[in-house]
């Protein structure tokens, strides 16, 4: 590591790094309210508005933990488990005859709730004993089906499907994006600017997009700034459906916030203790409150941090910080978010590629911490067939159970880590099998 958490890079170097840490961020953070807007029919004003909403409480968010939560530079962004509820039970409201906005207004009182959850959790100290459920079979579960979900997005992306509204393969995207991941690994073996590696390779790709034509235009704005506003969506409306949901997906995203810190901590040298995981809850919690009181989607702690911090060999958290600041920044200025929008995604999705596939890397490395006996392997083999199985089936197949049922069911992630936690902790206990071995 050339910079631990404690380090002060010279001036250049942290200048440099917190614009790494900047576009990461923001390429894990803008894509989520385009997909939220095209779902929940805003127009282009409300999805702007919406973006900026999100990209400001990332950024006061990830500010919070780094200073006074987990204290690990890692961000907050939406999380997966909660834009992929949105997106499901939007759908469902549209076929049973609920407007979106209503479920969107019933989001915000739940994801408040939940947050009320996470911060009682953290200060009676439960978050820092539940991590003792998360063994390394558990967590490398976690990490791998977290890679597996994200990869068809990834390879989607790279192919240029969804840019400009494709529906084909883009072949000249395709090889493009090819290009770009090779600068990445090249520059990531060149150690004098490896830890700029995605950087360079963002810059490079958007440069590339504009000389051939193929990046979208920058949208005009007339506003100089644009303050946060509270209840997007409207004012909260209770429905016990999304609220049960939500808590419940709060509950099951114990297992992310966990194994985010438990990642990072070890990526870091410096490993978590109970008392780190109750301050990540704490501030998670404060997060989701945040989120629910602003409208935007349920923010986590990403695991992506530690693959970043492992590529770059950069754990320092006064570039971090600073990007964070930026955040909160371009949140109130729509300038600066509509030129910062128009990265083209294929770029961002070839340049994070190699990033992502550290998350794999992690789940080899916790199932190499596993015994790997018979009856790890059934729990690792089960959970992983369950999730990524559930993962191929269309979620419209869902559609005709119960919201929180469907899902429940139709998350491969969620249920494949549920399978595990059942399997590990209440089918074939550990201790279980040791009294059989040595009563034999």
């Amino acid at each position: 590591m050339k910079y631990g958490l404690h380090d002060r890079p010279p001036f250049a170097i942290t200048v440099v790094t917190a614009l790494q840490w900047l576009i990461v961020t923001l390429s894990s953070s803008i894509v989520v309210p385009l997909m939220i807007g095209q779902v929940y029919g805003l127009n282009a004003a409300e999805t702007s508005q919406f973006m900026q909403q999100t990209i400001f409480f990332v950024g006061l968010a990830s500010l919070l933990q780094v200073w006074i939560g987990h204290r690990y530079p890692m961000m907050e962004a939406p999380a997966g488990l909660w834009w992929g509820i949105f997106i499901i039970l939007a759908q469902i409201g549209i076929s049973i005859g609920t407007q979106p906005r209503v479920i969107g207004q019933s989001f915000q009182l739940g994801l408040i709730l939940a947050g009320a959850m996470f911060v009682i959790f953290g200060m009676v100290g439960w978050i820092g004993r539940i991590q003792k459920w998360f063994t390394p079979s558990i967590t490398g579960i976690y990490m791998t089906l977290l890679s597996v979900s994200l990869s068809s997005n990834f390879i989607k992306g790279m192919l240029g499907l969804g840019y400009k509204q494709a529906t084909l393969v883009q072949p000249a995207i395709a090889i493009m994006s090819v290009v770009i991941m090779a600068l990445v690994i090249l520059f990531l073996r060149m150690k004098a600017i490896s830890s700029f590696a995605v950087l360079l390779g963002i810059i490079i790709g958007w440069i590339s997009y504009a000389v051939l034509g193929w990046s979208e235009p920058i949208a005009p704005t007339t506003e100089t700034i644009v303050w946060p506003t509270l209840f997007f969506w409207g004012p909260p409306h209770w429905d016990v459906g999304v609220i049960v949901t939500s808590l419940l997906t709060a509950f099951v995203l114990l297992t992310n916030l966990i194994t985010s810190i438990e990642v990072v901590g070890r990526t870091v040298d410096e490993q978590a203790t109970a008392s780190t995981f109750n301050r990540g809850g704490i501030f998670n919690g404060i997060s989701h409150i945040l989120s629910g009181a602003s409208g935007v989607v349920g923010m986590i702690s990403l695991s992506l941090a530690a693959a970043v911090i492992k590529t770059t060999n950069m754990a320092a958290r006064l570039p971090f910080m600073l990007a964070m600041i930026a955040m909160m920044l371009i949140g109130i200025f729509p300038g600066i978010t509509h030129f910062l929008s128009s990265i083209p995604t294929p770029v961002a999705y070839a340049a994070m590629f190699v990033t992502y596939t550290q998350l794999l890397g992690f789940g080899l490395k916790d199932f190499a911490r596993s015994k790997l006996e018979e009856r790890d392997i059934i729990v690792i083999g089960s959970s992983l067939l369950i999730g990524i199985g559930v993962m191929f089936i269309p979620t419209e197949a869902w559609k005709h159970l119960n919201p929180m049922l469907s899902y429940l069911f139709g998350n491969g992630l969620l249920l494949g880590v549920l399978v595990a936690l059942l399997m590990e902790h209440v089918i074939l206990p550990e201790r279980k099998r040791n009294k059989e071995q040595r009563s034999s």
